[in-house]
This record gives C-alpha cells, structure tokens and sequence, in this order.
C-alpha cells in the first residue's frame, strides 16, 4: 500500500538531501572536514529513505519524485564541487555526469508530462553507487592528502557504469515514449 501523506520519514530524509547536497559545493574548498561530514550525512539519508518506505510502507508519490531528484542534486553537486575546487576527478567523468544525469532529469519531466512516473533501474542505482563510492575516495585522497593506488580503476569502473546506464535509460525514455505516442494515437 502506497503512503498518501506528505510527510513522511522517508520523504523529510530526501528532502533533507535535497537541501544539503549544495551546501557541499559552497563549502568544500573552505573546509573539506565539514562538506566530507555533511557528505556522510546525505549518503546516509540516500541509503536509510528507500529501506525506510518500503519497510514503513510509506512508498509515496511524492518520495518516487523527490528521492532521484535528490540523488541528481547530490551527485551534480558533488561533481562540480570537486572540478570548483580542483581537486582530483577527470574532466570527461564529470562531463559523462552531467550528460547522464542531465538526460535524466530532462526525460523524466518528459515521461512525467506524459503520465509516467519513471523508475530507477537497478543499473541506475548501481551507478549511483558508484558514484558515491568515487566521492568518497576523493573525499579520502583530500583529507589525507595522498591519491588511492586503486582510484584509476574506480574511475574506469564508474565510466562504464555511467555509460551503460545512460544507454539503458535512453533505450527506456525512447520506448516509453513510443507507447505514450501509440497510446495518445488510440485516442
């Protein structure tokens, strides 16, 4: 059973992601210690709102909209903050982020206008993981000042995953957007 309240737990938790995420972007160069601890903070909302709605049963359709925004605010947010701050992330993986996540954003209001609540896949949400992983790792090289020996691979890892789940999404967004097309021809 879905939830029809607002306020939700779940729902405050994506909401409190949502605010925090750019707080990062201001504050990271001028203290990295406080944008790594809000950084955990925000994780933690992303890994505790979707276990919370399903175990709660309070999955609404408001948490369905408001937990992936807030996933692209953290992730573009974090992305930017580290390029701002010239700190070590490869160019083309922010760039990758962006065109992902930017898509993303543009074809779920897309779907959403069309009368689809888009999903995230579990390559999504996989790449989404990674993505926090790869922040956290630059987080570390920052704070103690030396460059992980694995970090090269990670951002290959992320690469792909990036790539791949922007494919699957495009695929997706395109078939959806067939059947919206077919349906509204029905008419």
């Amino acid at each position: 059973m879905n939830s029809k309240s607002v306020l939700t737990i779940p729902n405050i938790l994506s909401f409190l992601r949502l605010l925090l995420s750019p707080v990062i972007f201001f504050i990271l160069k001028a203290n990295i210690k406080l944008a790594f601890f809000i950084f955990v903070i925000v994780s933690l909302t992303d890994a505790l709102d979707g276990l919370i709605a399903r175990l709660t049963n309070s999955i609404s359709f408001l948490g369905k909209i408001l937990d992936p925004v807030a996933d692209k605010v953290l992730i573009i947010s974090l992305a930017f903050s580290f390029i701002k701050a010239r700190y070590h992330i490869p160019l083309m993986l922010v760039k990758l982020i962006l065109i992902r996540e930017g898509f993303i954003i543009l074809g779920s209001i897309a779907l959403l206008y069309s009368g689809i609540v888009p999903k995230p896949s579990i390559l999504g949400k996989a790449t989404t993981f990674i993505l926090i992983l790869v922040f956290y790792a630059l987080f570390y090289e920052n704070l103690e000042n030396k460059e992980l020996d694995f970090i090269n691979e990670l951002y290959n890892v992320a690469y792909l995953f990036v790539v791949l789940s922007f494919l699957e999404y495009l695929i997706l967004w395109i078939k959806n957007m067939i059947n919206v097309s077919k349906y509204k021809a029905l008419k």
